[in-house]
């Protein structure tokens, strides 16, 4: 199956999940469920813009050089966060940087601008209505949108919540993802010195990537390759979407069909026209969509981005956020079969506010050494048989949201 079918087909399963309110201290990399609107104009009232002098303009609207008023300053002053009180006739006030001005006064004068002669103001000119004031409505206005449903939280956004009145949001549901490997090989990390064993790093891999995503992974740990073992680990998932890796192929040893017939599921395609990664499959059941993967770690990944990333979005209701790339100049060329999809991984390097793409010069291999740098890919169409060094090329680095400071030398 085509992989922009296939994607398409995938997304056309995942639904939106429901909503949970969730405190703004902990609402940070969510999505906002619904839109967020300023119940009250932010600032409410009119506000001092710096330390000085309240007074009303009218006051000293006939000030002129030769004929100079003088306003008295009134005894106290008036601090952020507490209630003025109301000005009097041909008097001026002390007032701190966001101090409510007492009413009847629309300007502030700073103090290093103010020319005092004794306890009097001395003014020379008219003042600007308005001079020295945060109007209300200054930072947002009753009614504006501040947050579209979709957005994902971050840091400023937050604090545009909080200053909006806002301690909880109502946020969409974290999916849950369940990650199962399989294989007869696999071993913990620190249990691999049997004979012919492989260090399991899929369900750490899978596990992480599902976090960058903003879900929930739930780790069901290896299965030997073995439909019993395998069926087990899966009716125990408690997902909306579920991982495997392993068990794709046409082998003796490769049994997720038969146990997906098993429990009963819709298969919606079990090809991709995709290399890394043509042995993928999808299937629904249950409310629980399926997603098989090759047990290659690189093959998989691929897949991951282009088919499981965009259904966890789809989840969280991130619709308008697509699969991010940087389009970079290539530092080699690449070529490929007609009527494919190729990933080929290498670097991306930025130097300058320049992109370039090293792609690793031996093609697809599934060395550690490859994998380790391998943190970017280019994905080439079915209709491109031949990219040439120098030509443009989009990347995607599926650890880019952990990368950025080092990518971006910040």
């Amino acid at each position: 199956m085509d992989l922009k079918e296939a994607r398409q087909i995938a997304l056309g399963l995942a639904g939106r999940l429901p909503w949970e309110p969730v405190g703004l201290d902990s609402a940070l990399g969510r999505v906002i469920a619904e839109p967020l609107c300023v119940g009250r104009d932010i600032p409410a009232d009119p506000r001092s813009r710096w330390d000085g002098y309240a007074l009303s303009c009218r006051d000293c609207e006939s000030a002129r050089p030769e004929t100079p008023v003088f306003l008295e300053i009134a005894p106290g002053e008036t601090a952020a966060g507490e209630k003025p009180g109301e000005a009097l006739r041909g008097k001026s006030f002390r007032i701190m940087t966001g101090g409510v001005l007492p009413a009847g006064t629309d300007a502030v004068i700073p103090f290093e601008d103010a020319a005092a002669s004794g306890n009097f103001l001395v003014f020379k000119g008219p003042v600007r209505t308005g001079a020295g004031v945060i109007a209300p409505g200054a930072e947002a206005r009753r009614g504006e949108l501040l947050l579209e449903q979709g957005d994902l939280l971050t840091p400023t956004r937050l604090a545009l919540a909080a200053a909006a009145g806002k301690n909880a949001l109502r946020v969409a549901r974290r999916p849950r993802v369940a990650v199962l490997a399989t294989g007869d090989e696999l071993r913990e990390p620190d249990r691999c010195d049997e004979c012919a064993a492989t260090p399991c790093n899929n369900i750490y891999l899978f596990a992480n990537l599902v976090r960058v995503c903003g879900a929930e992974p739930v780790e069901l740990g290896m299965a030997p390759d073995d439909p019993g073992a395998i069926l087990r680990k899966l009716r125990k998932a408690d997902a909306d979407l579920v991982i495997t890796t392993g068990g794709m192929g046409r082998g003796s040893r490769d049994f997720m069909p038969e146990v997906w017939k098993s429990l009963g599921l819709k298969i919606h395609f079990e090809n991709l026209n995709l290399v890394p990664g043509k042995r993928s499959a999808l299937a629904t059941g249950g409310g629980c969509i399926f997603l098989g993967l090759p047990g290659n770690p690189w093959a998989a990944r691929i897949v991951f981005e282009e088919i499981a990333a965009p259904v966890i979005r789809s989840f969280l209701g991130l619709e308008r956020c697509g699969s991010f790339s940087l389009s970079a100049r290539s530092f080699g060329s690449m070529a490929k079969k007609k009527g494919l999809y190729q990933a080929f991984e290498g670097i991306l390097e930025i130097e300058d506010g320049a992109c370039g793409f090293v792609p690793n010069d031996a093609g697809i291999r599934n060395d550690l050494s490859s994998f380790r740098t391998g943190m970017a890919y280019a994905l080439l169409g079915p209709q491109c048989t031949q990219l040439a060094e120098g030509d443009t090329v989009q990347v995607k680095v599926p650890d880019l949201p952990l990368l950025a400071w080092a990518i971006l030398n910040l």
